[in-house]
C-alpha cells in the first residue's frame, strides 16, 4: 500500500465533497499523492452532482500544501491549526 484518499461522505447540498488523504512514510516525496488527488479531480469534473471539492492541512504539512496547490485547490480559510482549500469543478 502507497497511500489513502478518501470521499468523506456524499456531496452537501451545494455539491461539494470533502477530500482526505496521506501517503506512507516509505513513498512520501515521489508524487504519488499528487497524481492521486489530479485523479479524484479529474473523476469528480465528470460527476453531475459535485461542483467542488474541500480539503485541509495543517499549517505545518508543506507536502500537503503543494499536493493541493499543484492540483489547482485555492486557500478559503484557516483556523490555528489549519488551513481549508476548496478547487471549483463546474463552472455556470
Amino acid at each position: 500500500m502507497v497511500a489513502d484518499l478518501c470521499i468523506m461522505g456524499e456531496p452537501n447540498k451545494d455539491g461539494a465533497i470533502e477530500i482526505g488523504y496521506g501517503t506512507y512514510e516509505a513513498f512520501q516525496g515521489q508524487g504519488f499523492m499528487t497524481e492521486l488527488v489530479g485523479g479524484i479531480v479529474s473523476w469528480t469534473r465528470e460527476e453531475p452532482t459535485v461542483k467542488s471539492i474541500k480539503a485541509a492541512t495543517d499549517k505545518t504539512n508543506l507536502a500537503s500544501i503543494r499536493v493541493l496547490e499543484k492540483n489547482g485547490f485555492l486557500k478559503t480559510g484557516e483556523t490555528e491549526p489549519q488551513f481549508f482549500w476548496e478547487i471549483s469543478l463546474k463552472w455556470v
